[in-house]
């Protein structure tokens, strides 16, 4: 019970006013301070029901009223079984007491209890104050109800003949089978109780169009007979009328229930059925005999089919064709080789990878359209349908950087069930866009590929349907050229060299292995202590080279990409006191060149490149406080962005390797505790370098300058696993400087 006043709530215009201005209301308390609340007197001061305790249907209702203030409305909200009853009294002038009234409606208020949920005041200046059931009174601090609770004035209603039940068809009857255009289709309906609105909807042969009975009125409560009836016209086609539903309104409208052909009721009010019989629908049927008007079959110009991809687990849908109407499409069934498919009963079908591969799919439906006969359409044959592909383990390796050369790696596709060899298609694309020419399981990237997303994808097919395409992305940005492709833009590892008089000579490798002829490509560099490459530092495609003079100044020599120089300038000062200067390519992975240091304190640096000729912050690699740390190594190479090389003082390779976010795995805070040893006896070489991969293999390499100018490329160390060694040249010792 203490349910009701909230139903009621919102059944009544004022109240939601009431409710907006509770909103309004709470908002203000929560802005302004609080102050000591002035209590509020009821306005209501006394309530009774001046009608009977028991009110036979018909008769009135009434409750008298006063007030401490003049009212200009009074509103008394009651429910019963059938829902709510609201009486009002109102006033323009106003008035301090008054008596609310009404008329139990015979054919609405069933037998049984009436509630009193609440009562509502409104003054003539708009205060509004709310009593409800229970005894609150609402707005808060109003005080308590002077008359009490508003259940103790409910009363009942004696109407036996409206029990609260539903009104439920119990027999349907045609006053005549067969109609003819001109003549008035009557169908008896026999009913439980009293209804006020009585619909029969039928659908013509066609099974689209629909053709209403009615009846509407407001007898007496009881059990009820009534005939719905509608005119036949022209328009009605010849044929059988079948009765799709049965709609009753009762209560005064307050329930209504839909009694469906197929047994089912849909209902607005939980109004109980009862265990009263209903009537079936067919007994309602009938037919009309229109010569002029007689319904041909449906056919289609272009028949349905089924459209989707041939491609597993994949969605199917059907393409309806062509009709001479707008037709509805309904009872679909997919087959699957002549069996029907279980639960596959919509447009659309999800292809099964357990049992469709191999077969052939289709679909039957019924088709309808107003002035048709209904008729069953199959689409052709869809398949058979694919196998399930997998492409896995796809992943991009390889040299990410400008000049580089990518590979798409993956294993063996495969088709479940087995059977047949896959072939292969591959597209690389640059910011979703397929890159021109870039069809193969390989692809070297250019400068235009230099701050983009680059994707690479296969698509493996075994017959007609069973494709699979798979795609990854490129992990980090693409670095900038490496110095390892090469100064003259063949591609190609090249060796600089300085000789006595400051000649500076580019040494390119044929990449195989050898040389090409040697190249003057400078002179007056005797003025530099320290030359390395490293690699596109600009940011410009090509490879540059790095020289500092006697004064610690650092210079870049921005090359062409072809052999030559662009211009040169100044790009650093202070280097004086840096004993190494490495040049490993993109060490911190950010895409663009970087160089490490070792100072005059023996602590490693990071001094990031950022793309355009300059630097980024640079940040302390390593210190190495324990066991001498990175005073006791004598020589630094990198032949890989993520690879150190160290010589100490014993003659030992030893090797670093660079975890990708600028730093050495476990940070190599202790050289000795971090370091794999690559090679012993390098205290030979009067120089060691990495010119990048010399052979051709995609490998970069190491070599070494003995004291008597021999030159030996370890092949393979660049990545660690050495492959071989040989000597491919003599003469090396007279140079000043090599790298």
């Amino acid at each position: 019970m203490g349910s009701t006043p909230v139903r009621f709530l919102f059944a009544s215009t004022p109240v939601r006013t009431l409710l907006a201005g509770m909103v309004i209301a709470l908002v203000a308390m929560l802005l302004t301070p609080a102050v000591p609340a002035q209590a509020a007197a009821p306005i209501l001061s006394s309530f009774a029901r001046t009608s009977s305790a028991t009110v036979d249907a018909g008769a009135p209702v009434s409750f008298a009223f006063t007030t401490s203030v003049a009212v200009k409305r009074v509103e008394v909200s009651l429910h019963s079984a059938a829902g709510t009853h609201t009486l009002a009294w109102t006033s323009a002038a106003g008035d301090t007491k008054g008596t609310v009234s009404g008329v139990a409606s015979a054919s609405s208020w069933p037998n049984g209890i009436i509630e009193v949920s609440f009562v509502q005041v409104i003054t003539t200046a708009g205060v509004s104050q709310v009593y409800y059931r229970g005894g609150s009174v609402y707005p808060p601090g109003t005080g308590a109800s002077p008359f009490g609770d508003p259940a103790t004035r409910d009363f009942k209603i004696n109407n036996p003949l409206l029990p609260y039940a539903a009104s439920v068809p119990t027999a349907l009857t045609p006053v005549k089978a067969t109609l003819a255009p001109g003549q008035n289709a009557q169908v008896q309906v026999k009913l439980s109780q009293v209804a006020q609105d009585v619909r029969l909807i039928y659908r013509d042969a066609s099974e689209v169009t629909t053709f209403e009975l009615a009846w509407t009125g407001n007898p007496a409560p009881g059990p009820l007979t009534v005939v719905a009836s509608g005119a036949v016209t022209a328009a009605q086609a010849s044929g059988s009328y079948k009765l799709d539903r049965v709609v009753i309104s009762y209560f005064d409208g307050r329930a209504k229930d839909t009694y469906l052909r197929d047994g089912t009721v849909e209902r607005t009010a939980p109004v109980p059925l009862g265990s009263v019989a209903r009537a079936a629908l067919p007994a309602g049927d009938f037919a009309v005999n229109n010569p002029a008007k007689v319904l041909q079959k449906l056919t289609s110009s272009v028949a349905p089919s089924i459209q989707g991809e041939l491609f597993y687990n994949t969605t199917l849908s059907i393409n309806r064709g062509t009709w001479p109407s707008e037709p509805t499409f309904s009872d679909f069934q997919w087959y699957r080789n002549g069996t029907p498919i279980d639960y596959a009963q919509g447009d659309t079908y999800q292809s099964n990878m357990t049992t469709d591969p191999g077969n052939l799919v289709w679909v039957k439906m019924t088709v309808r359209a107003p002035g048709y006969l209904p008729t069953s359409a199959s689409t052709a044959a869809f398949g058979p349908m694919p196998r399930r592909v997998s492409v896995i383990n796809l992943r991009i390796t390889g040299d990410a950087s400008v000049g580089g050369h990518l590979w798409l790696n993956h294993d063996p596709a495969r088709a479940d069930p087995e059977g047949g060899q896959a072939s292969y298609t591959y597209v690389w694309k640059r910011n979703g866009t397929p890159i021109p020419g870039a069809t193969s399981r390989d692809y070297r990237p250019s400068l235009a590929d230099k701050g983009k997303i680059i994707t690479a994808g296969v698509t493996a097919r075994f017959d007609a349907g069973s494709v699979a395409t798979e795609v990854v992305d490129l992990i980090g940005p693409l670095a900038d050229k490496t110095r390892g492709k090469g100064f003259n833009a063949d591609g190609t590892g090249d060796i600089f060299a300085r000789d006595g008089a400051g000649n500076l000579w580019l040494y390119p490798s044929n990449g195989s292995g050898g040389w090409l002829p040697a190249q003057r490509i400078g002179q007056g560099w005797n003025t530099f202590n320290s030359l390395f490459s490293p690699g596109d530092w600009d940011g410009d495609g090509n490879v540059d080279v790095m020289a500092r003079d006697g004064s610690g100044r650092l210079f870049l020599y921005q090359g062409n990409g072809q052999g030559g120089w662009i211009r040169s300038y100044q790009v650093g000062q202070g280097w004086g006191s840096m004993k190494d200067i490495v040049a490993p390519g993109d060490f911190n992975n950010d895409g663009t060149a970087d160089l490490i240091t070792r100072d005059a304190s023996n602590i490693m640096w990071v001094y990031p490149g950022n793309g355009r000729g300059g630097f980024l912050t640079p940040y302390v690699l390593s210190r190495g406080y324990q066991e001498g740390g990175w005073q006791e190594f004598n020589a630094f190479v990198s032949p890989d962005s993520r690879i150190i090389f160290a010589r100490d003082n014993s003659g030992n390779l030893r090797m670093y390797s660079g975890s990708g976010n600028g730093y050495f795995h476990d940070n190599a805070w202790t050289p000795n505790a971090f370091s794999a040893y690559a090679g012993y006896g390098w205290e030979g070489f009067s120089r060691i370098g990495a010119p990048g991969d010399f052979d051709g293999d995609e490998v970069p390499e190491v070599y070494g300058i003995h004291s008597d100018g021999r030159l030996t490329m370890f092949y393979g160390l660049g990545r660690v696993a050495l492959k071989r060694q040989a000597t491919i040249g003599w003469g090396w010792g007279g140079f000043t400087s090599v790298f």
